[in-house]
């Protein structure tokens, strides 16, 4: 039974989505019914230009042609960027190594994360470890939360987003308001010393600062800190 007699036997008025199931259900239909589709498409009733089904197809692949030539670009662009983010790792690892001070250390760090990641500005909080007294009380944690904030970071061992509820069981309300898009990245590589909060500077996450990267950044900053604690 075809299509058509099917819908005088059952006077039920078709859908467009029924039509469309039927085309997906047989895919040869319209192949073998090219001249009656030719005829549907030939007379465009707009500007009166003829145009065939084989036209309307052409444009079909045109438009998926330009969508996946798109793809291409965004990744060719996004492989640019990374190719641009590692050699600014590769800049900041060789650098974090030479310096004698701890103070000057985290001078570059911040100094550097300012100037190659502008979308993000960081707070560090960390443990006060005896190597660490030419810092500023400022960079250094208070409080039971903090503590227990680094240490369930430090096992995580990876960077996350922190959540309303971490927030609240952290009581970081000081340095973190709700509607702010923050990451914590835990610091030690044998033990926990600490913690950095990366802020991104507007609601959205920046594309330049990927978990990933932060990682990275984290682990490289954790081996410059280490070598400063008195063991």
């Amino acid at each position: 039974m075809t299509l058509r007699n099917k819908n005088k036997t059952t006077k039920k008025q078709l859908k467009k989505e029924d039509v469309l199931h039927y085309l997906s259900e047989n895919p040869n239909f319209i192949s073998d019914n090219i001249d009656l589709f030719n005829k549907i498409f030939s007379l465009n009733r707009n500007n009166g230009n003829i145009i065939s089904f084989e036209d309307i197809r052409i444009k079909s692949l045109i438009k998926e042609n330009n969508e996946i030539k798109k793809k291409i670009k965004e990744i060719v662009e996004s492989a640019k960027n990374n190719k641009k983010i590692q050699e600014k790792l590769s800049k900041f690892s060789n650098e974090v190594i030479s310096f004698r001070k701890i103070n000057l250390l985290v001078d570059y760090i911040e100094d550097f994360i300012d100037k190659e990641f502008s979308s993000v500005e960081i707070k560090f909080n960390l443990i006060k470890f005896n190597g660490f007294s030419d810092l500023d009380n400022s960079y250094f944690t208070s409080g039971k939360n903090y503590l227990s904030l680094i240490n369930n970071t430090f096992i995580e061992k990876k960077p996350f987003l922190i959540s309303i509820d971490l927030i609240e069981k952290y009581s970081l309300g000081k340095y973190i308001k709700k509607k702010d898009s923050v990451v914590v990245c835990p610091l030690g590589i044998e033990y926990p010393i600490g913690v950095i909060f990366v802020k991104y500077k507007s609601e959205m996450m920046g594309l330049d600062l990927q978990f990933d990267l932060l990682n990275s950044l984290a682990e490289t900053i954790s081996y410059s800190l280490e070598q400063y604690i008195q063991k």
